[in-house]
């Protein structure tokens, strides 16, 4: 088994960051990112709006962070996790899919919505996903190295997947649209991660003694 050691993503916060964060994600689903105002923010949270900026710029600082929140924290969990095993990591990453956070989901469909018509936001955004990717990478790579994964495989072509199915499934959430059963969802990423390990090697059935000439 190969340990997933990753780097780690972002500075590690303290107990008041968390919160400003949480009271972040509340206000920005329950508002709409326009009109959550940082005042708004810092009274959910109970500090004052000094607390917020001493932490980030403005709200579009704010709102990646809180997106990172909502968005890496199965991935953290499952790494501090006594598991290192990285192709059961995968595995529990796919089958948490269905397991969905209302919150967050409308959160991922917001900053999307934010990103295609404020460019600044777009950027930072494109960004905060490159730095996810390149965490996912990592684990994969591992898997590659330990000979769980098809070392053929692109690794960024299985990452593109892993976000493409990520993200859509919170857009699903935002609209409540009805997920599959959990265990009909495991069986196929299962398959999938089946489908991902290195082909066994064949060995040739060895040829038998070649029959005589017949005589015409």
């Amino acid at each position: 088994m190969s340990a997933a050691v990753l780097p780690p993503a972002t500075t590690p916060h303290d107990p008041l960051t968390d919160r400003l964060l949480a009271a972040a994600v509340d206000t920005f689903t329950e508002h709409g990112f326009e009109k959550a105002g940082v005042a708004a923010i810092a009274r959910a949270a109970g500090v004052t709006t000094g607390a917020i900026y001493a932490r980030w710029s403005g709200k579009q600082e704010m709102m990646l962070d809180a997106l990172d929140l909502v968005m890496m924290d199965q991935l953290e969990l499952l790494l501090s996790s006594d598991s290192t095993d990285v192709v059961d990591i995968l595995g529990a990453l796919g089958s948490e899919l269905v397991v969905r956070s209302p919150s967050a989901d409308a959160l991922i469909a917001e900053a999307m919505v934010i990103a295609r018509r404020d460019h600044e936001f777009h950027a930072m955004l494109t960004r905060r996903i490159a730095e996810q990717e390149a965490r996912l990478a990592y684990l994969i790579d591992a898997g590659k190295e330990s000979g769980l994964i098809d070392p053929a495989l692109p690794t960024e072509a299985i990452v593109a997947l892993c976000h493409a199915i990520s993200i859509g499934f919170a857009m699903f959430g935002s609209i409540e649209r009805e997920l599959p059963a959990a265990d009909g969802w495991n069986a196929v990423i299962q398959r999938l991660i089946t489908a991902a390990r290195p082909p066994e090697s064949i060995t040739p059935e060895p040829l038998g003694p070649v029959p005589p000439k017949q005589e015409s």
